[in-house]
């Protein structure tokens, strides 16, 4: 066998180019994306679904060739997992349950230069499927030429990551909570937050967002500050995000407010922090502000107490009028 060194990306968005060093490669972007999940960030960049057992998806992708030469492109699903916060892709043509659910109309593509070709991915739900939330990803890949001196095929691939779960209905929900906040300083003293996320719902996240500061030193305000990478979290794990902040930023105190987002769902965090020393860290519990249930409820609250007010004041009026009597 051959051994190859693989260079992987996934794509997030926007065609990810195989090659890192210059502007050339291959790309891949998913086409389709399901009605209900348009507004959807996550689903317009991969394919995010819920599947009953026995049901039966296609999603075409787009492979293109950004290179000034005729490419053979080989086109296949791969295994994947989530693994210390990351997206992490198996070597090769790896299987898991959901790469043999999964199937390509087209596996060899012959692409000029410039030249792009759709490919329809099937995903087929096996009737005795088991409950749960799986993960691959469908990849476009080209091979290097042997090295005559020592015989190793070198392989570039990008790819669009699979979070297929399988259940009925819509599926369980998604959701994460932001349970610490950390201020402290880098190796090279720059200032930094790191915001503890734990995965609560029962679909895998994606966290990104930014930091914003408030009410520093001499009324100053920084940022937003973006987070250094999207965070992936299978459910019932946890996580860090991390946003390293300009070395000239004054040490505070700062009011610090974290705005964290997954597909279509969004939490806010604040807290007041100061940067301690080099080589010292703070850790704090984050205001996530009224929770909107309480909000509601309050509401309902006073809706029932005016309306007991109400009764009471007419009430008191009708025994406050006074009965005339007419005289015969």
């Amino acid at each position: 066998m051959i051994p190859a060194a693989p260079a992987a990306a996934l794509a997030s968005g926007a065609p990810v180019k195989a090659a890192s060093a210059d502007e050339e490669g291959i790309g891949i972007r998913l086409v389709d994306i399901p009605a209900a999940t348009q507004n959807d960030p996550r689903a317009r960049s991969y394919i995010v679904d819920n599947l009953p057992p026995g049901t039966t998806i296609n999603r075409r992708v787009e492979v293109h060739n950004h290179t000034s030469e005729a490419q053979d492109v080989r086109v296949y699903p791969g295994a994947a997992r989530i693994h210390n916060g990351a997206f992490v892709a198996a070597a090769d043509a790896a299987e898991n349950e959901l790469t043999t659910w999964t199937s390509v109309d087209q596996s060899t593509l012959h692409l000029a230069a410039d030249e792009s070709a759709m490919v329809t991915v099937t995903v087929t739900v096996p009737t005795d499927a088991p409950e749960g939330e799986q993960y691959a990803a469908v990849w476009a890949e080209v091979r290097s030429a042997p090295d005559p001196q020592t015989n190793i095929v070198t392989a570039s691939r990008v790819g669009v990551r699979m979070y297929i779960s399988v259940g009925p209905g819509n599926g369980p929900a998604a959701d994460f909570s932001v349970s610490t906040l950390k201020a402290s300083r880098n190796g090279d003293g720059e200032p930094e937050v790191r915001a503890e996320i734990r995965n609560t719902g029962g679909r895998a996240i994606d966290v990104s967002g930014a930091l914003s500061l408030s009410d520093g030193p001499s009324g100053l305000a920084a940022g937003p500050f973006p987070t250094e990478r999207v965070l992936t979290l299978a459910p019932g794990t946890s996580g860090e995000v991390l946003i390293t902040l300009g070395s000239e930023l004054p040490s505070g105190p700062w009011q610090a407010a974290l705005h964290l987002k997954s597909g279509l769902v969004e939490h806010d965090a604040t807290a007041e922090l100061t940067f301690p020393a080099k080589g010292r860290s703070v850790t704090v519990e984050p205001d996530h502000g009224i929770p909107a249930w309480m909000l509601l409820a309050g509401g309902g609250v006073v809706a029932v107490l005016l309306a007991l007010l109400i009764v009471v004041l007419l009430r008191r009026s009708n025994r406050s009028t006074p009965v005339r009597r007419h005289a015969d």
